[in-house]
Protein backbone atom coordinates (compact mmCIF):
# COMPACT_ATOMS: atom_id res chain seq x y z
CA UNK A 1 0.00 0.00 0.00
CA UNK A 2 2.79 2.45 1.14
CA UNK A 3 4.54 1.94 -2.58
CA UNK A 4 1.24 2.38 -4.36
CA UNK A 5 0.24 5.60 -2.12
CA UNK A 6 4.09 6.78 -2.99
CA UNK A 7 3.68 6.30 -6.73
CA UNK A 8 0.95 8.29 -6.58
CA UNK A 9 2.64 11.38 -5.40
CA UNK A 10 5.80 11.43 -6.82
CA UNK A 11 4.66 12.02 -10.26
CA UNK A 12 2.12 14.44 -9.69
CA UNK A 13 4.42 16.35 -7.32
CA UNK A 14 7.17 16.24 -9.94
CA UNK A 15 4.63 17.51 -12.38
CA UNK A 16 2.93 20.42 -10.21
CA UNK A 17 6.40 21.89 -9.40
CA UNK A 18 6.94 22.32 -13.06
CA UNK A 19 4.09 25.10 -12.90
CA UNK A 20 1.32 23.40 -14.24
CA UNK A 21 -1.74 25.58 -13.51
CA UNK A 22 0.48 28.30 -12.26
CA UNK A 23 0.52 31.25 -15.32
CA UNK A 24 -1.13 34.62 -14.54
CA UNK A 25 -4.06 35.42 -15.52
CA UNK A 26 -4.81 32.18 -17.91
CA UNK A 27 -8.16 33.24 -19.80
CA UNK A 28 -11.02 30.86 -18.63
CA UNK A 29 -8.93 29.94 -15.75
CA UNK A 30 -10.73 29.66 -11.93
CA UNK A 31 -8.02 31.37 -9.67
CA UNK A 32 -7.31 29.60 -5.96
CA UNK A 33 -5.20 31.44 -3.90
CA UNK A 34 -3.24 29.50 -1.02
CA UNK A 35 -0.56 30.16 1.97
CA UNK A 36 2.07 28.00 3.15
CA UNK A 37 5.73 26.97 3.10
CA UNK A 38 7.50 25.88 -0.25
CA UNK A 39 6.90 21.82 0.74
CA UNK A 40 3.16 23.09 0.96
CA UNK A 41 2.67 24.74 -1.67
CA UNK A 42 4.17 22.20 -3.87
CA UNK A 43 1.35 19.75 -2.51
CA UNK A 44 -1.21 22.13 -3.85
CA UNK A 45 0.47 22.36 -7.22
CA UNK A 46 0.21 18.66 -7.63
CA UNK A 47 -3.28 19.04 -6.64
CA UNK A 48 -3.98 21.26 -9.35
CA UNK A 49 -2.02 18.68 -11.65
CA UNK A 50 -4.27 15.89 -10.77
CA UNK A 51 -7.59 17.54 -11.10
CA UNK A 52 -6.26 18.64 -14.75
CA UNK A 53 -5.90 15.31 -15.25
CA UNK A 54 -9.32 14.16 -13.87
CA UNK A 55 -10.89 17.38 -15.85
CA UNK A 56 -9.13 18.19 -18.59
CA UNK A 57 -11.62 20.63 -20.31
CA UNK A 58 -11.25 22.46 -16.82
CA UNK A 59 -8.25 25.42 -15.99
CA UNK A 60 -7.32 26.54 -12.59
CA UNK A 61 -4.71 28.76 -11.89
CA UNK A 62 -2.97 28.46 -8.40
CA UNK A 63 -2.06 32.16 -6.82
CA UNK A 64 0.81 31.01 -4.10
CA UNK A 65 1.54 33.11 -1.47
CA UNK A 66 3.96 32.42 0.87
CA UNK A 67 3.46 33.96 4.56
CA UNK A 68 0.10 33.71 5.61
CA UNK A 69 -0.16 37.53 6.41
CA UNK A 70 0.74 38.51 3.11
CA UNK A 71 -2.53 36.17 2.02
CA UNK A 72 -4.14 37.70 3.98
CA UNK A 73 -3.40 41.02 2.70
CA UNK A 74 -3.73 40.18 -0.56
CA UNK A 75 -6.51 38.62 -0.03
CA UNK A 76 -7.80 41.90 1.48
CA UNK A 77 -6.83 43.82 -1.73
CA UNK A 78 -7.91 42.02 -4.50
CA UNK A 79 -11.68 41.97 -2.74
CA UNK A 80 -11.61 45.94 -2.69
CA UNK A 81 -10.48 46.06 -5.98
CA UNK A 82 -13.73 43.80 -7.10
CA UNK A 83 -11.30 41.11 -8.57
CA UNK A 84 -10.74 38.55 -5.56
CA UNK A 85 -9.93 34.61 -6.41
CA UNK A 86 -12.88 32.58 -7.38
CA UNK A 87 -11.52 30.52 -4.33
CA UNK A 88 -8.89 31.05 -1.41
CA UNK A 89 -8.19 28.61 1.40
CA UNK A 90 -8.22 30.32 5.36
CA UNK A 91 -8.49 29.17 8.45
CA UNK A 92 -11.70 28.94 10.52
CA UNK A 93 -10.69 31.61 12.98
CA UNK A 94 -10.28 34.15 9.81
CA UNK A 95 -12.91 33.28 7.76
CA UNK A 96 -15.90 34.93 9.43
CA UNK A 97 -14.63 38.75 8.47
CA UNK A 98 -15.30 38.22 4.73
CA UNK A 99 -18.73 36.73 5.94
CA UNK A 100 -19.54 39.97 7.26
CA UNK A 101 -18.45 42.04 4.43
CA UNK A 102 -20.94 39.93 1.57
CA UNK A 103 -17.47 38.78 0.66
CA UNK A 104 -18.68 34.95 0.40
CA UNK A 105 -21.14 32.48 -1.22
CA UNK A 106 -21.99 30.01 0.93
CA UNK A 107 -20.02 26.84 -0.51
CA UNK A 108 -22.76 24.18 1.20
CA UNK A 109 -25.55 24.55 -1.18
CA UNK A 110 -22.56 24.75 -4.12
CA UNK A 111 -20.92 21.34 -2.70
CA UNK A 112 -24.12 19.70 -2.37
CA UNK A 113 -25.12 20.10 -6.09
CA UNK A 114 -21.49 18.36 -6.81
CA UNK A 115 -22.52 15.39 -4.87
CA UNK A 116 -20.31 16.36 -1.34
CA UNK A 117 -21.90 14.49 1.46
CA UNK A 118 -21.49 16.37 4.83
CA UNK A 119 -22.13 13.05 6.59
CA UNK A 120 -18.88 11.63 5.35
CA UNK A 121 -16.42 14.52 7.14
CA UNK A 122 -15.42 14.79 10.76
CA UNK A 123 -18.33 17.20 12.37
CA UNK A 124 -16.46 19.82 14.25
CA UNK A 125 -14.45 21.65 11.09
CA UNK A 126 -17.72 21.46 9.55
CA UNK A 127 -19.67 23.10 12.51
CA UNK A 128 -16.35 25.72 12.91
CA UNK A 129 -16.89 26.80 9.22
CA UNK A 130 -20.74 27.35 9.48
CA UNK A 131 -21.57 30.54 10.47
CA UNK A 132 -25.24 32.65 10.08
CA UNK A 133 -26.57 29.35 9.55
CA UNK A 134 -24.82 27.98 6.31
CA UNK A 135 -21.59 26.31 5.59
CA UNK A 136 -19.72 28.91 4.46
CA UNK A 137 -16.22 27.62 3.22
CA UNK A 138 -15.38 23.32 3.04
CA UNK A 139 -13.22 22.39 5.70
CA UNK A 140 -9.58 20.52 4.08
CA UNK A 141 -8.47 19.45 7.54
CA UNK A 142 -9.10 18.64 11.15
CA UNK A 143 -5.73 19.25 12.69
CA UNK A 144 -5.09 19.89 16.41
CA UNK A 145 -2.35 20.95 18.93
CA UNK A 146 0.33 18.32 19.68
CA UNK A 147 3.91 17.45 21.23
CA UNK A 148 6.25 17.12 18.34
CA UNK A 149 9.39 15.60 20.17
CA UNK A 150 12.81 15.35 19.41
CA UNK A 151 13.66 11.25 20.22
CA UNK A 152 17.16 11.03 19.82
CA UNK A 153 17.17 14.01 22.71
CA UNK A 154 15.01 12.33 24.64
CA UNK A 155 17.25 8.70 24.65
CA UNK A 156 20.28 10.86 25.12
CA UNK A 157 19.15 11.76 28.22
CA UNK A 158 17.49 8.50 29.48
CA UNK A 159 14.09 10.18 29.55
CA UNK A 160 11.02 7.99 28.47
CA UNK A 161 9.19 8.91 25.53
CA UNK A 162 5.81 10.90 26.09
CA UNK A 163 2.58 8.69 26.25
CA UNK A 164 -1.50 8.94 26.85
CA UNK A 165 -2.17 10.42 30.00
CA UNK A 166 0.54 11.48 30.77
CA UNK A 167 0.33 14.63 33.55
CA UNK A 168 0.88 18.46 33.44
CA UNK A 169 3.73 17.39 36.55
CA UNK A 170 5.43 14.66 34.37
CA UNK A 171 5.33 17.15 31.35
CA UNK A 172 6.74 19.92 33.49
CA UNK A 173 9.56 17.37 34.69
CA UNK A 174 10.21 16.16 31.08
CA UNK A 175 10.78 19.64 29.59
CA UNK A 176 13.22 20.35 32.99
CA UNK A 177 15.19 17.82 32.20
CA UNK A 178 15.80 17.85 28.57
CA UNK A 179 16.86 21.32 29.54
CA UNK A 180 20.75 21.18 29.00
CA UNK A 181 23.95 23.07 28.59
CA UNK A 182 24.92 26.46 28.42
CA UNK A 183 25.41 29.42 25.44
CA UNK A 184 25.72 28.23 21.70
CA UNK A 185 25.18 24.59 23.06
CA UNK A 186 22.17 25.03 25.17
CA UNK A 187 19.11 23.12 24.83
CA UNK A 188 15.85 23.91 25.70
CA UNK A 189 13.11 21.24 26.85
CA UNK A 190 9.92 23.17 25.33
CA UNK A 191 9.05 25.35 22.64
CA UNK A 192 5.55 27.15 22.89
CA UNK A 193 4.32 30.47 20.89
CA UNK A 194 3.11 32.64 23.77
CA UNK A 195 -0.38 33.08 21.96
CA UNK A 196 -4.16 31.87 22.74
CA UNK A 197 -4.58 29.09 20.12
CA UNK A 198 -1.55 27.41 22.19
CA UNK A 199 -2.72 28.35 26.00
CA UNK A 200 -6.37 27.62 25.49
CA UNK A 201 -5.94 23.86 25.62
CA UNK A 202 -4.17 24.16 28.84
CA UNK A 203 -6.84 26.33 30.03
CA UNK A 204 -10.02 24.05 29.19
CA UNK A 205 -7.81 21.30 30.15
CA UNK A 206 -8.05 22.73 33.77
CA UNK A 207 -11.90 23.42 33.93
CA UNK A 208 -11.81 26.80 32.12
CA UNK A 209 -13.24 28.94 29.59
CA UNK A 210 -11.36 31.46 27.02
CA UNK A 211 -14.82 33.06 26.30
CA UNK A 212 -17.98 33.18 27.32
CA UNK A 213 -21.42 35.03 26.37
CA UNK A 214 -23.03 36.76 23.06
CA UNK A 215 -21.29 39.03 21.88
CA UNK A 216 -18.77 37.15 23.73
CA UNK A 217 -16.08 38.48 26.57
CA UNK A 218 -12.42 36.60 27.27
CA UNK A 219 -12.50 34.98 30.51
CA UNK A 220 -8.16 34.53 30.85
CA UNK A 221 -8.73 36.57 33.75
CA UNK A 222 -10.69 33.78 36.01
CA UNK A 223 -9.32 31.41 38.35
CA UNK A 224 -9.12 28.17 36.52
CA UNK A 225 -7.65 30.21 33.50
CA UNK A 226 -5.31 31.91 35.63
CA UNK A 227 -3.97 28.82 37.11
CA UNK A 228 -3.29 27.91 33.60
CA UNK A 229 -1.39 30.28 32.74
CA UNK A 230 0.47 30.31 35.56
CA UNK A 231 1.76 26.66 34.98
CA UNK A 232 2.64 27.61 31.51
CA UNK A 233 4.63 31.00 32.82
CA UNK A 234 6.42 28.76 34.94
CA UNK A 235 8.14 26.55 32.31
CA UNK A 236 9.64 29.78 31.34
CA UNK A 237 13.13 28.22 32.10
CA UNK A 238 12.87 24.98 30.19
CA UNK A 239 11.87 27.58 27.30
CA UNK A 240 14.45 29.59 24.90
CA UNK A 241 14.11 33.32 25.75
CA UNK A 242 13.42 36.48 23.36
CA UNK A 243 17.45 37.24 21.92
CA UNK A 244 17.44 33.11 21.94
CA UNK A 245 15.08 33.08 19.86
CA UNK A 246 15.88 36.21 17.93
CA UNK A 247 18.54 33.97 16.88
CA UNK A 248 16.60 30.79 15.71
CA UNK A 249 12.85 30.74 15.46
CA UNK A 250 11.05 27.31 17.37
CA UNK A 251 10.60 25.25 14.15
CA UNK A 252 14.96 26.33 13.90
CA UNK A 253 15.96 25.07 16.91
CA UNK A 254 13.98 21.67 16.84
CA UNK A 255 15.12 20.83 13.13
CA UNK A 256 18.35 21.50 14.53
CA UNK A 257 18.28 19.33 17.96
CA UNK A 258 18.34 22.48 19.88
CA UNK A 259 14.62 21.78 21.12
CA UNK A 260 13.31 18.74 22.59
CA UNK A 261 9.90 19.44 22.10
CA UNK A 262 7.45 21.82 20.41
CA UNK A 263 3.70 22.18 20.49
CA UNK A 264 2.38 22.49 17.14
CA UNK A 265 -0.08 21.38 14.76
CA UNK A 266 0.34 18.90 11.64
CA UNK A 267 1.32 22.01 9.37
CA UNK A 268 5.15 21.52 10.65
CA UNK A 269 5.08 17.37 9.47
CA UNK A 270 6.45 18.39 5.94
CA UNK A 271 8.89 20.52 7.52
CA UNK A 272 10.25 18.28 9.58
CA UNK A 273 10.37 15.37 6.60
CA UNK A 274 12.65 16.95 4.88
CA UNK A 275 15.04 17.07 7.70
CA UNK A 276 17.90 14.45 7.07
CA UNK A 277 18.87 12.64 10.63
CA UNK A 278 15.74 14.51 12.36
CA UNK A 279 14.14 11.67 14.33
CA UNK A 280 11.13 12.96 15.34
CA UNK A 281 7.68 11.41 16.77
CA UNK A 282 4.41 13.09 17.80
CA UNK A 283 2.68 13.17 21.66
CA UNK A 284 -0.62 13.89 22.72
CA UNK A 285 -0.77 16.78 25.17
CA UNK A 286 -0.42 16.58 28.90
CA UNK A 287 -3.89 16.22 30.98
CA UNK A 288 -4.85 18.05 34.34
CA UNK A 289 -8.40 17.80 34.82
CA UNK A 290 -9.92 16.72 31.43
CA UNK A 291 -8.44 15.97 28.12
CA UNK A 292 -8.36 19.03 26.21
CA UNK A 293 -7.09 20.27 22.46
CA UNK A 294 -8.00 23.07 19.63
CA UNK A 295 -9.13 22.78 16.18
CA UNK A 296 -7.07 23.88 13.38
CA UNK A 297 -8.81 23.52 10.37
CA UNK A 298 -8.83 25.74 6.39
CA UNK A 299 -11.26 25.43 4.34
CA UNK A 300 -12.03 26.16 0.89
CA UNK A 301 -14.20 29.72 0.26
CA UNK A 302 -16.12 30.88 -2.60
CA UNK A 303 -15.77 34.64 -3.45
CA UNK A 304 -19.47 35.88 -4.36
CA UNK A 305 -17.74 38.01 -7.28
CA UNK A 306 -16.12 35.05 -8.87
CA UNK A 307 -18.75 34.46 -12.34
CA UNK A 308 -17.59 30.55 -12.16
CA UNK A 309 -18.87 29.26 -8.93
CA UNK A 310 -19.92 26.42 -10.76
CA UNK A 311 -16.34 25.76 -11.77
CA UNK A 312 -14.97 26.44 -8.17
CA UNK A 313 -17.48 24.56 -6.68
CA UNK A 314 -16.19 21.17 -8.95
CA UNK A 315 -12.52 22.17 -8.16
CA UNK A 316 -12.88 22.06 -4.55
CA UNK A 317 -15.40 19.28 -4.44
CA UNK A 318 -12.18 17.68 -5.91
CA UNK A 319 -9.85 18.90 -3.58
CA UNK A 320 -11.79 17.73 -0.35
CA UNK A 321 -12.98 14.22 -2.13
CA UNK A 322 -11.09 10.84 -1.43
CA UNK A 323 -8.47 11.83 -4.58
CA UNK A 324 -7.79 15.25 -3.40
CA UNK A 325 -7.23 14.53 0.16
CA UNK A 326 -5.62 11.31 -0.02
CA UNK A 327 -2.93 13.64 -2.38
CA UNK A 328 -2.84 16.67 0.50
CA UNK A 329 -2.34 13.95 3.16
CA UNK A 330 0.83 12.03 1.48
CA UNK A 331 2.00 15.52 1.30
CA UNK A 332 2.32 15.43 5.30
CA UNK A 333 0.53 18.58 6.17
CA UNK A 334 -2.90 17.88 6.59
CA UNK A 335 -4.79 15.21 8.98
CA UNK A 336 -8.14 14.85 6.23
CA UNK A 337 -11.50 16.04 7.20
CA UNK A 338 -12.33 12.84 5.30
CA UNK A 339 -13.52 10.81 7.61
CA UNK A 340 -12.51 7.68 4.95
CA UNK A 341 -9.01 8.99 4.31
CA UNK A 342 -8.03 10.12 7.69
CA UNK A 343 -8.00 5.75 8.08
CA UNK A 344 -6.50 4.79 5.56
CA UNK A 345 -2.78 4.42 4.66
CA UNK A 346 -1.97 7.83 2.77
CA UNK A 347 -2.23 9.37 6.55
CA UNK A 348 -1.52 6.49 9.29
CA UNK A 349 1.64 5.75 7.40
CA UNK A 350 4.24 3.89 10.20
CA UNK A 351 6.71 3.99 7.49
CA UNK A 352 7.04 7.94 7.22
CA UNK A 353 7.27 10.20 10.63
CA UNK A 354 5.66 10.97 12.58
CA UNK A 355 5.30 7.66 13.40
CA UNK A 356 2.21 7.92 15.93
CA UNK A 357 0.16 10.00 13.57
CA UNK A 358 -2.81 7.92 14.97
CA UNK A 359 -2.44 10.41 17.87
CA UNK A 360 -3.99 13.29 15.89
CA UNK A 361 -6.87 11.31 15.15
CA UNK A 362 -7.10 9.99 19.17
CA UNK A 363 -7.61 13.59 19.87
CA UNK A 364 -10.93 14.71 17.66
CA UNK A 365 -13.04 13.67 20.65
CA UNK A 366 -11.33 15.96 23.04
CA UNK A 367 -11.01 18.99 20.32
CA UNK A 368 -12.87 22.14 21.01
CA UNK A 369 -12.12 25.64 18.81
CA UNK A 370 -12.38 29.47 19.48
CA UNK A 371 -15.54 31.36 19.29
CA UNK A 372 -16.14 32.55 15.04
CA UNK A 373 -16.12 36.33 14.77
CA UNK A 374 -15.43 38.65 12.40
CA UNK A 375 -12.96 40.56 14.32
CA UNK A 376 -11.43 37.19 15.96
CA UNK A 377 -7.92 37.96 14.80
CA UNK A 378 -7.52 41.33 16.60
CA UNK A 379 -8.51 39.50 19.71
CA UNK A 380 -5.34 36.99 18.89
CA UNK A 381 -3.25 39.77 18.16
CA UNK A 382 -3.43 41.57 21.00
CA UNK A 383 -3.89 38.47 23.51
CA UNK A 384 -0.36 37.34 21.79
CA UNK A 385 1.49 41.15 22.12
CA UNK A 386 0.45 40.89 26.11
CA UNK A 387 1.48 37.11 26.70
CA UNK A 388 4.72 37.92 25.34
CA UNK A 389 5.11 40.88 27.88
CA UNK A 390 4.52 38.15 30.56
CA UNK A 391 6.80 35.25 28.98
CA UNK A 392 9.76 37.41 27.95
CA UNK A 393 9.52 40.21 29.41
CA UNK A 394 8.54 39.14 33.18
CA UNK A 395 5.13 41.47 33.31
CA UNK A 396 3.07 40.87 35.92
CA UNK A 397 -0.17 38.32 34.69
CA UNK A 398 -2.77 40.29 36.33
CA UNK A 399 -1.64 43.28 35.14
CA UNK A 400 -1.19 41.35 31.40
CA UNK A 401 -4.87 40.07 32.42
CA UNK A 402 -5.89 43.18 33.19
CA UNK A 403 -4.89 44.73 29.65
CA UNK A 404 -6.43 41.99 27.74
CA UNK A 405 -9.80 42.58 29.39
CA UNK A 406 -9.52 46.73 28.64
CA UNK A 407 -7.82 46.12 25.22
CA UNK A 408 -10.24 42.95 23.61
CA UNK A 409 -13.10 44.09 24.93
CA UNK A 410 -14.62 46.87 22.75
CA UNK A 411 -13.06 44.74 19.81
CA UNK A 412 -15.86 42.14 20.66
CA UNK A 413 -18.89 43.91 21.05
CA UNK A 414 -18.49 44.93 17.18
CA UNK A 415 -18.59 43.82 14.05
CA UNK A 416 -21.16 40.99 14.18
Amino acid sequence: MRALLAGLLVPLLAAGCGGAGQASGQEGAIRVQVSGEPEEIAVYRALVTAYHKRHPGEKVELVAVAKKDDHLARLATSFAAGRPPDVFLINYREYAQFVARGALTPAGPLLTRQGVRMADYYPQPVAAFTYRGALQCMPQNISSLVVYYNRALFDRAGVDHPAAGWSWAEFAATARRLTRGSGTTRTHGLGMEPTLIRAAPFIWGNGGTITTGEPPRLTLNTPPAREALRFLLGLRPAMPNRTELAAQDLETRFTSGKLAMLLSSRRDTPLFREVAGLDFDVAPLPVQNVPAGILHSDGYCVAAKSSRQDAAARFIAFAVGRQGQTLTALGGRTVPSLVSVSKSGAFLDPGREPESSRVFLDGISAIRRTPVHPRWTEVEEVVEAELTRAFHDGAPLDDVLARIDDRTGAILTTGR
